[in-house]
């Protein structure tokens, strides 16, 4: 389900930037460890070693059924690092239940990017790690995607957003986050300063999530982009976002495609988007947008200077609309 989602997300996505998540998502195993760089087992420091991780940037090692018994030989790494900058260990079987591997997160000082997308960590797993964010001043990117994470879980990652001060990126598709994780995150939005990326693709938060997104952004003046792909949402969550468009002057993307969003979304949109100059993507595709909330939409973009990708395709337009939104020079169809 992830690779999939994640193939048509970023074939779109990435034809108007770069995404961290799509890359990780999409690129194979080869071409990662075959980075210059990249730090393989026998490089690893041992007792009898003369190779040093404090020489390496980067260490790769997805897809090798690591479990947290793994783990004690990078926690060894981190601790005497003074250059790696990249770990990643996706699609293992790490728990993060390794005490040793959290301590030498939250001392680690060269870190910056850690992807653990793909793994088995879970409610128990991501708590132990979160109180190691709570600790690290480093970490700028944290892949935390396809966990099993559900509420209970978000809640101490909120908690730790509440008082980190570093992490820029955020991901966390394709868990099971429901409209309580998306309010805690929210909460923690509202005090946070320094999150610029939020990515909740193809989890459930409903309508509700939505809303208290919503409300965390007017507030909130520091985050981005936020990803809301294939969280049915609707025309009420939708209605909800575009309201705060009204107020939120930092947004420069949005994404809300697959949502089974319709004309009253649409046109809630094209409300905010007459107001609102700062959005300049806005992911709408593969809902069920009617010609109605495709024309009152195309008709807001081309008074409003600032979007440049509004993404209409996959919706119910008929042939005679499509025609005419080819006109548009920010919407894509």
């Amino acid at each position: 389900m992830m690779n999939k989602i994640m193939k048509e997300y970023s074939s779109r996505r990435l034809k108007v930037g770069s995404s961290d998540e799509a890359r990780e998502a999409l690129r194979g195993l080869n071409n990662e460890e075959n980075n210059t760089g990249a730090m393989t087992c026998e490089d690893l420091p041992t007792k009898k070693s003369k190779h040093h991780a404090a020489d390496k940037k980067k260490i790769v090692r997805r897809s090798k059924s690591y479990t947290d018994k793994d783990l004690s030989r990078y926690a060894k790494a981190l601790r005497k690092t003074t250059t790696l900058e990249e770990l990643n260990l996706g699609w293992n079987k790490i728990t993060l239940l390794n005490k040793r591997f959290n301590q030498a997160i939250s001392c680690n000082s060269t870190l910056k990017k850690i992807y653990l997308i793909g793994n088995e960590i879970g409610d128990r797993g991501i708590a132990k790690f979160a109180d190691a964010l709570k600790q690290n001043e480093t970490l700028e990117v944290v892949g935390l995607s396809n966990n099993q994470i559900s509420d209970k879980g978000v809640a101490s990652v909120a908690d730790a957003l509440k008082t980190n001060r570093s992490i820029r990126k955020l991901y966390l598709s394709s868990n099971y986050i429901k409209a309580e994780g998306a309010r805690m995150l929210a909460d923690a939005l509202r005090v946070n300063t320094s999150l610029q990326e939020c990515w909740l693709n193809d989890n459930n938060i409903s309508a509700q999530g939505a809303e208290a997104f919503a409300d965390c952004l007017k507030v909130n003046q520091s985050l981005l982009e936020l990803h809301l792909w294939g969280n049915d949402v609707g025309d009420n969550g939708a209605s909800f976002l575009a309201s705060s468009l009204k107020f939120n002057r930092s947004l420069r993307m949005l994404c809300l495609s697959n949502n089974s969003i319709g004309n009253w979304g649409a046109t809630s949109f094209s409300f905010a988007l007459m107001v609102n100059q700062s959005i300049k993507e806005l992911l709408l595709f593969d809902n069920e947008i009617p010609d109605e909330g495709a024309e009152r939409l195309a008709k807001a973009s081309e008074s409003n200077p600032s979007i440049n990708n509004l993404d209409l395709s996959g919706n119910k337009i008929s042939v005679d609309v499509l025609r005419l939104l080819e006109s548009y020079n920010a919407i894509r169809v």
